[in-house]
């Protein structure tokens, strides 16, 4: 599956960083919150993540980063997996 990864057009100045830079600040943030709460929703928490950077994904990427998350792999927008698109 090809994730859809996207910058929110918004917010495109505010990134600060490169975009896989900051996906992956997301995503580690969400991986570290469930290793300390098994409990937490982690598509919720990737949504909210990914939101306070200025980014978002479809829901097929959130659904499979969540898994893999959840699954305990270790998982990064520069996986082939990725697709990043700007509006």
């Amino acid at each position: 599956m090809t994730k859809h990864f996207e910058v929110d057009p918004d917010r495109v100045t505010e990134l600060g960083a490169p975009v896989l830079a900051v996906a992956q600040q997301a995503i580690d943030a969400v991986s570290t919150a469930y290793a300390q709460d098994a409990a937490a929703d982690v598509e919720a928490r990737l949504v909210a993540e990914l939101h306070s950077r200025g980014l978002r994904a479809d829901e097929a990427t959130l659904a499979e980063t969540a898994h893999e998350i959840r699954s305990g792999h270790h998982t990064h927008p520069g996986m082939p997996a990725w697709k990043l698109t700007e509006e």
